[in-house]
């Protein structure tokens, strides 16, 4: 099992923008062949810090999802919604 976690520093105009296209990301993505979570949580403290926590059965499933052209369109937007770059931390899990 893969964990990834994607945090992401959101502009604030750009807040709505960045919600509105998550959450048909998430809604889809949570269909996919492998995906076990894919949840996007707000910081209590840091308004418009978010982080992505997602759970894959494995490598394949990830290469797969990367493939979503929500998430390639979401990918190609990010610079635009962002006050820097994201931080991605991925781990493997033993089952």
């Amino acid at each position: 099992m893969k964990v990834i976690n994607a945090s992401f520093f959101i502009k604030g105009d750009q807040r709505d923008n960045f919600l509105s296209d998550t959450k048909e990301l998430i809604s889809e993505t949570r269909k996919e062949d492998g995906c076990l979570a894919y949840n996007l949580y707000e910081s209590l403290e840091e308004r418009n810090t978010f982080i992505m926590v997602e759970i894959w059965k494995d490598q394949f499933a990830i290469d797969t999802h990367n493939q979503n052209p929500l998430l390639q369109n979401f990918v190609s937007k990010i610079a635009d919604y962002s006050l820097k770059a994201p931080d991605l931390k991925i781990s493997e899990l033993g089952e």
